[in-house]
């Protein structure tokens, strides 16, 4: 994945000068950034470039270089299930509000980025298999929300969802599986309700799935009308159960056999009631923070 990315963006090198003037003046720790290594970009050199992101004019060899390093840590956070990178701002908000993908790559160069990054989800999706906990403290690589709520962000800033949606029906792995089954989770039980996952207790957490759950910063609008496009019309309540019931042969009795059985015979027994909480979640999709900013986000 390193390798193709170095091709992607033509084997970059650091820029000898950086001209880009630093959004909060923490020029010297830009400059500095700028002339590490890829391997060596961490958490202390995200807050001031992801806010460059967002706010300046971009220096394009600077960010021929440093961007695709970002990369590198969203994909390692998609193999773990920790997120990131993430400061201030985090890496969709900066994709969407820098408005990267259009003023600062070809077409070319977008639609090689955009299968990178398809195939750098499908693949923290499989490593997911047999890393699903339906507890809710500590979060961490067992997380129940970490790959929907990846999904969720890259619906509100990347044009991907298609693809995605196209390799996750591909039921080919554990980790497809479970995406499957934490969806049809949050589709069908209301909180509190889903009998795999403990109820919500203070300091605990618990409750369900939290279906609308975003990694992304972005408060001002749902999803990007290619992705909700792409959600409608890939995802039915029928498509749903027929998957599930593929989930179901597929994953282990052990842990999470019943949990798949349960929300399969819900799905089954009350059709009508799951397309008309389907057609609503959609909704929820097209609204400022995914229907969180003015608290909604019961279905029924």
């Amino acid at each position: 994945m390193v390798v193709r990315l170095k091709r992607i963006f033509g084997d970059p090198v650091p820029p000898s000068r950086v001209t880009q003037e630093q959004f909060d003046g923490a020029q010297v720790d830009l400059e500095r950034t700028a002339g590490k290594p890829w391997h060596e970009i961490d958490q202390s050199d995200y807050w001031h470039y992801l806010n460059d992101l967002c706010y300046v004019d971009l220096q394009q060899d600077l960010f021929d270089y440093l961007f695709p390093a970002f990369l590198i840590r969203w994909w390692e956070g998609q193999l773990s299930r920790q997120g990131g990178p993430e400061s201030e701002s985090d890496f969709y908000r900066a994709v969407d509000r820098g408005e990267l993908l259009t003023k600062m790559m070809s077409e070319t160069r977008r639609e090689l980025v955009l299968d990178w990054i398809t195939d750098a989800y499908i693949e923290g999706v499989d490593a997911w298999s047999n890393h699903l906990s339906v507890g809710y403290v500590p979060e961490g690589p067992d997380d129940l929300h970490g790959p929907l709520s990846s999904f969720n962000a890259l619906g509100q800033s990347i044009p991907v969802i298609k693809e995605i949606l196209s390799r996750l029906e591909d039921v080919s792995t554990i980790g497809r599986a479970q995406w499957w089954l934490v969806f049809a989770a949050g589709l069908v039980w209301n909180e509190n309700e889903c009998p795999a996952i403990p109820k919500w207790a203070p300091g605990r957490g618990g409750g369900g799935v939290y279906i609308t759950m975003s990694q992304a910063s972005i408060y001002d609008h749902g999803f990007l009308p290619e992705n909700l496009q792409a959600f409608r019309s890939r995802v039915s309540c029928a498509k749903v159960t027929r998957l599930l019931e593929q989930c179901t042969a597929l994953m282990p009795s052990v842990p999470h056999g019943a949990w798949a059985q349960a929300t399969l015979e819900e799905l089954l027994s009350r059709p009508q009631r799951i397309e008309a909480r389907l057609a609503k979640l959609i909704q929820y999709y097209e609204l400022p923070d995914l229907g969180g900013i003015d608290g909604i986000g019961t279905f029924e």
